[in-house]
């Protein structure tokens, strides 16, 4: 052996958990000081290969055999990864088999060495180039405006020249978190513009919907006495026709004329006429205060009541008040006390009807009460099957 095992000198205390050795004892006659350095070689062997890790075309398997192997060729000379027995196959000179492999033990370790240290600087590169791909890209997607491109962008340059310059893992890590951070911050600031702007954006839909609700509503109403107008009347008659077909609830509609209107106009003027046809809607409206009631402004003189979920005997004798009401009113105008009546018809809906022949029977029942004599009300019954027949 080389001089290096044989130096003189005290021989250190083994250490506390001295490798086991396998298949056989080292050389009794052996140096205490090359038993103990061989023992810790064979342990630091063995702990490389616990430890191994895959790297390019080597796992971490056949490492860990093949340090094995050579703790086992230094501790007892067993066969090596290069012996004949491991070599035959390959076509390699066999090595002396007395004598321990150092050269191929050194060779193995450097090779190793080498392709551990490749493989971590070529791992580190490409962690370090997806370290500043990803936090560019991230800048990039979340940078909205010109000062937040200018922030990511300082940033992000000071990433990169830390990624060229080889910086190490820790100052690397540090820079792609203060990265990351700033562009969190960014995120959250944009985040809650947008909480803030969808919230305006609620507001101003909330107030255009009442805008509209408020314009589609003043559609449907009469300019002069602010009840609904005939469109909106058209559009209720159709819809309450098709809810008493699934309701089976009994719905009236009353028509109402005011009689000799055009002696009104005639004989005070079109202001008068309006101010009575103001006076005879509020006059409506008080008759008829259910929210299920709907008071409509027909044309001209005429309008209209829908009364749902009230019988024919129940109409006829909210019409009857609604006439003593209208007899009742006193209209001043230009210091002319002014006094009208009324004609109704009144008619109940028929299911096997549309609504266009409900219309049709009020109709028909206003000009048999006009035709009576005025300031009355008439009633167009139901026909049965019979008499339809």
């Amino acid at each position: 052996m080389a001089s290096f095992w044989n130096k003189k000198a005290t021989p250190p205390t083994p250490p506390e958990n001295p490798v086991e050795r396998t298949d056989s004892q080292l050389e009794p006659d052996m140096p205490e000081l090359e038993k103990t350095a061989l023992d810790n070689l064979g342990a630091v062997l063995r702990i490389w290969g616990k430890y191994a890790f895959d790297l390019d075309r080597l796992n971490a398997k056949s490492i860990r055999q093949q340090c094995e192997q050579w703790a086992r060729h230094v501790l007892v000379i067993a066969p090596h990864p290069d012996s004949p027995e491991m070599a035959a196959d390959a076509g390699l000179a066999p090595a002396d088999p007395q004598l321990r492999n150092w050269r191929g033990l050194r060779q193995f370790i450097t090779d190793l060495r080498c392709k551990e240290n490749a493989y971590v600087a070529h791992q580190f590169k490409d962690t370090r180039q997806v370290i500043g791909d990803f936090v560019q890209t991230l800048g990039a997607v979340l940078a909205e405006d010109q000062e937040e491109q200018t922030r990511i962008a300082a940033v992000i340059n000071e990433l990169r020249t830390t990624i060229e310059t080889n910086a190490p893992l820790e100052i690397l890590s540090r820079e792609a978190m203060r990265a990351v951070n700033l562009i969190s911050r960014i995120a959250e600031d944009r985040n809650r513009r947008h909480q803030q702007a969808f919230q305006e954006m609620t507001t101003r839909l909330q107030n255009l919907r009442g805008e509209l609700d408020a314009a589609r509503h003043e559609m449907e109403l009469d300019p002069l006495t602010r009840l609904y107008n005939r469109k909106a009347f058209d559009e209720q008659l159709a819809r309450v026709c098709e809810l008493h077909k699934l309701s089976g609830q009994p719905t009236c509609l009353l028509m109402l004329d005011v009689d000799h209107f055009k002696t009104v106009n005639d004989s005070f003027g079109h202001p008068a006429g309006d101010l009575v046809l103001k006076q005879l809607a509020e006059c409506c409206l008080y008759a008829f205060p259910r929210k299920s009631d709907f008071v409509a402004r027909y044309g001209g003189e005429e309008f209209a009541i829908i009364l749902q979920e009230t019988p024919q005997k129940t109409a006829l004798s909210l019409g009857e008040r609604l006439l003593k009401a209208i007899r009742s009113l006193r209209i001043t105008h230009d210091q002319n006390i002014l006094n009208i009546t009324a004609s109704i018809g009144l008619a109940e809906f028929d299911p096997r009807a549309s609504a266009s022949q409900w219309l049709r029977r009020a109709d028909d029942a206003l000009y048999r009460a006009k035709r009576g004599g005025r300031d009355r009300l008439e009633c167009q019954p139901v026909e049965s099957p019979l008499a339809q027949g």
